[in-house]
């Protein structure tokens, strides 16, 4: 009797212990992340990585984007580019591992639209350092992954054509050289500033057949925005702007993920239980005040929200698998090994759980574009909410491609011929 009294108190005690060590792991790593965000946001670049092989080159490469230093961005990017479709995909192995133990045991696996943001920063390195032989791989290769997401997300796609049928792979794949309408149901799974910024090269490389390619799906990606259609008029008339500059404006930050869980003491006439879930939430961060005259070309928010739902069921049925396989463990401790190693396993049970709070944290919220025609001023002048907040110096002539982080405070635009 004065065992098991004792023994109640040690579990009592070690369950409270056990459960503040895994709450604190949790916010241990949203701390890291949020550290991350919150350097990115003050232009501190340097210290952006969390020690993760498959994270830290995405947000090393953003970083060093912002920074200016376009050759080491595309470098750290060409790193997890080369391993991205290994990193995405995962072995039966991996995955029991990940039931059986933690969400967060394994290197992080990037989503698809990471793979499409890969391309659309390298491809801003490769215009920047004046490789436009790069940009047209680039290009490539993002529709090439466009291609395997449409596979990925049919069902998707079909139901949102009001149940029409989708014709296989292969007629998904011709679904996506159809004109633009077709491609309303990619605007929030696809990414349309990489479409624009892709059509934009084509128009002012005189590659207008291409250019009209790129310029409809992304006219049908983001209908009534009145700069991509004027593109494609030009695209149509094989003619490309004159004296035009393009401004690309990321705004805010994509959503985090914070942990939910419940962990459960059950207590049994066998001993002690742990009953543990976990499983990430996403929470929407506020955006900055927009830029005047500017039109969105890809809501971030929810590309991301599309590819975390279809996948947030199997994430659950892990974590469910994960907390039943556990409870199991706890029980066939105890039995075979008597009521302390159930006591262990039961600890272990809360410890070993958690769910995966890991992003590309420092993606936008949204991204804008403002078409503007250029003055013999050479100065473009940008307001929010009718507050005068920077100008940009391009030059009276010529076509300029301009990229700008927009945060809420100063503007640092990165000015680029084309």
């Amino acid at each position: 009797m004065f065992y098991n009294r004792r023994m109640k108190k040690l579990w009592l005690l070690f369950a409270i212990c056990s459960l503040l060590f895994v709450s604190a792991c949790a916010q241990t790593m949203e701390t890291r992340l949020d550290t991350v965000r919150g350097e990115f946001a003050a232009g501190n670049y340097d210290n952006q990585k969390i020690g993760d092989r498959n994270l830290d080159p995405l947000l090393r490469g953003n970083a060093l984007f912002q920074a200016g230093n376009f050759a080491e961005s595309d470098a750290a990017l060409e790193d997890i580019n080369k391993r991205l479709a290994g990193a995405q995909s995962a072995s039966f192995f991996g995955e029991v591992a990940k039931a059986l133990s933690s969400q967060m045991a394994g290197r992080y696996k990037p989503y698809f639209m990471d793979g499409l943001f890969i391309s659309y920063y390298q491809l801003w390195d490769a215009i920047a350092l004046g490789r436009m032989d790069d940009a047209r791989v680039i290009i490539n290769q993002s529709y090439a992954r466009q291609q395997e997401m449409s596979r990925e997300f049919a069902s998707l796609i079909s139901d949102r054509r009001n149940g029409e049928p989708v014709r296989g792979q292969d007629g998904l794949i011709s679904q996506l050289n159809e004109e633009n309408s077709h491609w309303r149901v990619f605007g929030d799974i696809m990414n349309p500033a990489l479409m624009y910024l892709a059509g934009i090269y084509f128009l002012n490389d005189g590659d207008y057949e291409t250019a009209r390619t790129y310029l409809a799906r992304a006219d049908g990606m983001t209908p009534g925005n009145e700069f991509v259609r004027a593109d494609l008029n030009a695209a149509n008339a094989r003619k490309a702007p004159v004296d035009v500059a393009w401004i690309f404006i990321e705004s805010g930050f994509a959503p985090k993920l914070t942990e939910w869980r419940i962990d459960l003491p059950v207590p049994t006439g066998n001993g002690p239980r742990i009953v543990s879930v976990a499983a990430a939430k996403p929470i929407a961060l506020p955006a900055p005040p927009a830029i005047d005259g500017a039109r969105m070309l890809a809501d971030v928010d929810a590309m991301f929200m599309t590819e975390f739902s279809e996948y947030q069921v199997n994430a659950a049925l892990r974590s469910l698998a994960s907390a039943v396989s556990k409870l199991a463990l706890q029980s066939v401790a105890n039995d075979q090994l008597g009521p302390l190693a159930g006591f262990v396993a039961a600890i272990y049970s809360a410890i070993s759980t958690g769910a995966e709070v890991r992003s590309w944290v420092t993606l936008p919220k949204r991204i804008y574009i403002l078409r503007v025609r250029k003055d013999n001023s050479g100065l473009i002048k940008l307001f929010s909410d009718g507050r005068f907040i920077g100008k940009i110096e391009v030059g009276p002539s010529g076509n300029d491609l301009i990229y700008i982080r927009f945060l809420g405070g100063d503007i640092r635009p990165k000015v680029m011929k084309i």
